[in-house]
């Protein structure tokens, strides 16, 4: 059965080899950020990004300007740009917007998902479990992000799989704070509970299960992660472009 190739640890980046480059750049970026892979105002340059992307500055300039269009940067007084601190109120937000949107998406795809993609669904769960038993946070953030996405991509709504990206570019940064308490995650994993309920065709409870595993993880953030108390950075922080 064909599986789709793995992604990358949200943690590394690996050398950009096809052609499309530019738009490469950008989903390897994103997908790091999503996966909480560059931490809430961690300063980085693109010249340190293209060096290890294997490709001049230009495609990571562009890229960049794409996540900040996004949400995924913010615009800092001196012109620089950074992965954006957040405030508790907007995070709650958007892990609530999160799950409203990942409730309709798993539901959607129900039905709609065949054998090969279930199989991929059973091993990312495993590896879930592994990284939980294992407390390796970066694992976790890893399969976690894929596990969902393998559901979402069989949702029929491209407009909801572009929200969901969205939420997931705002919130994926501050995901690293479940390092705090990785082993209570045990507790509160619903991924076997949304697989099972897609195999018997029962939307409703796959995506019941999926927001509550979405708002289960903001509850756990909320008492363990470290917000801003406004939604801005020191000028002097920044993802330097230039």
């Amino acid at each position: 059965m064909t599986r789709q190739p793995t992604a990358p640890s949200a943690a590394t980046l690996s050398k950009i080899e096809d052609y499309s480059v530019q738009d490469q750049v950008y989903r390897q970026l994103r997908d790091v950020l999503m996966r909480g892979g560059f931490a809430p105002g961690e300063k980085v340059t693109s010249r340190k990004l293209a060096a290890k992307l294997g490709t001049s500055d230009m495609p990571v300039r562009a890229a960049l300007g794409r996540l900040l269009a996004e949400g995924a940067l913010v615009k800092n007084l001196n012109g620089t740009f950074s992965v954006p601190l957040i405030s508790l109120r907007k995070f709650q937000e958007v892990m609530k917007a999160r799950a409203l949107l990942e409730r309709a998406a798993a539901s959607e795809a129900c039905g709609l998902i065949d054998a090969a993609g279930f199989d991929e669904l059973y091993d990312e769960a495993a590896g879930l479990d592994r990284a939980i038993s294992e407390n390796a946070i970066e694992d976790y953030l890893d399969h976690n992000q894929r596990l969902k996405f393998a559901i979402y991509r069989y949702c029929p709504s491209q407009t909801l799989q572009s929200l969901i990206r969205l939420m997931w570019l705002q919130a994926g940064p501050f995901l690293r704070h479940l390092n705090k308490g990785l082993d209570r995650m045990i507790e509160a994993n619903f991924h076997d509970e949304a697989i099972a309920a897609l195999e018997r065709g029962d939307g409703e409870a796959a995506g019941e299960a999926i927001a509550r595993d979405i708002l289960s993880g903001m509850a756990f953030l909320s008492t363990h992660g470290e917000f801003a108390e406004e939604e801005t950075l020191p000028a002097a922080s920044g993802l330097e472009i230039d």
